[in-house]
């Protein structure tokens, strides 16, 4: 068996036609036998559509009812009923007839209101209304009599807080605390009955009923301030009983904000105190005088 022979490939595919396509032919008998032979028909063309045929350009007019279809190659134009598209107007110009804009985008604005006169405006504080201050320091002696003079160097702690009436002016009120003074004492051990020595720590506490605090006006990250008030001081004695008297404070410092409602500080503060010593064989009233280095934490709001 031999393989069918391979077409050419130059050579165009003619379809086929079907069978019932071909219709017989009467033609003469050869022989005088009388027998027809069908004779093939030539074979029909199949129409092929032309490419892009009714393809458009949105540019192009559109195509009236019943008309034939459009070349191909043509460009369409925009649906029936629809305008093309328009370049964007120039700014400042008219609109063009029908177009709407927004309405309020053409609206003229209301005229400004009428200017505030700067001695109506009330002037509020820019560093915030309120604070609370957190202190930590150390104290020391100064000068004076004891208990009401503190005799060791010892750590303090407190805390503030106050009221800016405005940028200058702060009240507030704190309370504070610390070691004054510690004593020895000699004690008779009630186990052993022996004597024994031991250190008791006498311990001082401040209420700043009110204070005053001037800030100076600067609109900068650091403020210095001065502050002056008084109290109450209680003095808890190391070796018994508790005196009671008044005391004053007087500070110089400066705080430096970090954001917006923290601040952070130092100050050195100054401590008259006034004891009444009611203790047996007590001096009466004394006055001691102390020094204190702090420093600050505050929250303002």
């Amino acid at each position: 068996m031999h393989a069918a022979p391979v077409p050419d490939p130059s050579v165009p595919i003619t379809p086929a036609v079907a069978p019932e396509e071909v219709a017989p032919v009467v033609t003469p008998a050869v022989g005088g036998g009388g027998e027809t032979l069908p004779e093939p028909r030539p074979p029909v063309p199949t129409p092929t559509p032309a490419p892009y045929a009714g393809v458009r350009s949105p540019t192009a007019p559109p195509t009236a009812p019943g008309a034939p279809p459009t070349a191909p190659g043509a460009q369409l134009g925009p649906p029936p009923g629809t305008a093309g598209p328009q370049p964007y107007p120039t700014p400042g110009a008219e609109p063009r007839p029908g177009v709407d804009l927004g309405g309020m985008s053409v609206t003229p604005l209301p005229p400004p209101p009428a200017a505030l006169d700067p001695q109506t405006i009330r002037r509020q504080p820019w560093r915030g209304r309120y604070w609370i201050g957190l202190r930590v320091g150390l104290t020391g002696p100064l000068g004076g009599e004891r208990p009401a003079a503190p005799s060791v160097l010892s750590l303090l702690g407190g805390a503030d807080i106050g009221w800016r009436v405005g940028n200058v002016l702060g009240l507030g009120m704190g309370i504070s605390g610390n070691i004054q003074n510690r004593v020895r004492l000699t004690v008779t051990d009630p186990y052993t009955g022996s004597q024994v020595q031991q250190t008791h720590n006498g311990r001082m506490l401040y209420w700043d009923a009110l204070f005053v605090r001037l800030h100076l006006p600067l609109k900068k990250r650091f403020q210095p301030y001065a502050d002056l008030g008084g109290g109450l001081a209680r003095l808890a004695r190391g070796e018994g009983g508790r005196s009671y008297g008044a005391q004053m404070r007087a500070a110089i410092g400066i705080e430096g904000w970090v954001s917006s409602t923290v601040t952070m500080g130092f100050a050195g503060v100054y401590r008259l105190n006034a004891i009444h010593d009611v203790q047996e064989g007590g001096q009466g009233w004394i006055v001691g005088h102390a020094m204190q280095g702090v420093f600050d934490v505050g929250f303002h709001w």
